[in-house]
């Protein structure tokens, strides 16, 4: 529970889940879309949350709003969130878009989207070999992909009060239930054994409380993305609901004495700090207190929400880019296009780099950041104009075809503004 604490690299590195670690991470079920048949404002959504993941891995930050680093910082935890809320807008558009599947086609459907899990758990397996200190997120997007698989049928009106549902309840058993299990005696995993728990609970980014985005994210690709009503409302309530949850947040920690106080509670209170066994079920619990916080990967409620509705929000406004938007935001596009392909070379360059003795995790300046920005820009743009579909956007798509047996797997439709 406690364990999910950022470092630098992110490393796990103490009590807290709180940080400004280097996780971001991306994937979603349209990877293996045809460039030619995507909505370019997912596109340029995803694109942001491939720079915001760039950001968060090798850039200099700091939570100084007053400096170039500090905006630098909204990155953390805000992009991994991004792409988990983009993966569920792309699995309704995957899937039938406003009207959900039904018989052949939601069994079509489903899986399509079990390939896709299993090709990420193999492409993770190899990225995580190369031991970059990244916290690779691509296994827990496989499992939220196969957690989604019950609500492909549902409407807006009944994905989005589960999300909430999830975004209120989840929180709370994210951030009590592995101390409970410890208490009782209970191991945590710490391998392969216990995939589904930690998947689900004790892990970096557990389905507990993250399916509140993929479940927004499927409520927002089943509404009609031309409406101007819908755009409206993701912009303003988003933005809106993220401001107002900053602002409890803030308020309810200043009464609580500050994060460091919470923090300093969590060292008292906890078997992961106590050690096994230290600690029983008559014992003085962590604080609720610990819920009112919001920073990156808190996985508390008003994270959920703020960060959710900031990202809701960005989804907003990247709808608004249409076809000029997309034109002249071309390279962003194509980086959300091939984000597959981007995401895992930005991990092999991370590997060869650090390899070669230069740290890029732990860079003294932006410069590295500004570099890979630049380049991937570029990389994208030049590739998605002479060849299309990125190489493992490719592979995806021929693995899905040859699973599904159809000519082609499910594309996201074409939105003309």
């Amino acid at each position: 529970m406690f364990a999910r604490y950022r470092g630098e690299a992110g490393v796990t590195r103490g009590f807290s889940r709180s940080g400004t670690g280097r996780n971001e991470t991306c994937e979603d079920a349209s990877m293996a879309k045809p460039s030619a048949e995507r909505v370019p404002g997912i596109d340029i959504a995803r694109g942001l949350a491939v720079l915001g993941m760039f950001t968060a891995h090798v850039g200099v930050t700091s939570t100084d709003l007053t400096t170039f680093e500090g905006w630098l910082g909204f990155s953390h935890g805000r992009s991994s969130i991004l792409f988990a809320t983009v993966a569920g807008v792309s699995l309704g558009l995957a899937t039938g878009r406003r009207e959900p599947p039904s018989g052949k086609d939601l069994a079509t459907a489903r899986m399509a989207i079990l390939a896709r899990a299993t090709a990420l758990l193999v492409l993770v397996a190899f990225l995580d070999l190369l031991g970059t200190r990244v916290a690779l997120i691509l296994g827990f997007y496989a499992a939220y992909f196969v957690l989604a698989l019950p609500f492909l049928r549902l409407r807006p009106s009944e994905l989005a009060p589960i999300a909430v549902m999830i975004g209120v309840l989840g929180p709370p058993i994210a951030y009590y239930g592995p101390e409970l299990l410890a208490r009782l005696g209970l191991r945590l995993p710490r391998d392969g054994s216990g995939a589904f728990t930690d998947f689900l609970l004790t892990g970096h980014y557990p389905a507990i409380a993250w399916m509140a985005f993929v479940l927004a994210g499927l409520a927002v690709g089943r509404s009609d993305l031309r409406s101007t009503r819908l755009r409206l409302g993701l912009v303003g309530g988003g933005f809106g609901v993220a401001f107002l949850c900053a602002l409890v947040s803030a308020g309810m920690t200043a009464a609580a004495g500050g994060r460091e106080a919470i923090e300093a509670n969590l060292r008292q209170a906890t078997t992961e700090w106590a050690g096994p066994g230290a600690l029983g079920l008559g014992d003085p619990w962590p604080t609720p207190q610990y819920l009112w916080l919001d920073g990156p990967h808190d996985d508390t409620m008003l994270e959920v929400f703020g960060s959710g509705g900031f990202a809701l929000g960005v989804i907003g406004l990247c709808l608004y880019a249409g076809r000029i938007g997309a034109r002249v935001l071309a390279p962003l596009a194509a980086v959300g296009a091939m984000a597959l392909t981007v995401y895992s070379a930005q991990i092999v360059a991370i590997w060869a780099v650090t390899a070669g003795g230069f740290d890029l995790l732990d860079p003294p300046t932006n410069g590295p950041l500004g570099w890979m920005v630049l380049i991937t820009l570029v990389a994208a743009t030049l590739w998605r104009a002479l060849l299309g579909q990125g190489p493992l956007e490719r592979a995806m798509a021929a693995w899905v075809r040859w699973v599904t047996g159809r000519a082609a797997a499910p594309t996201e439709p074409v939105l003309r503004p």
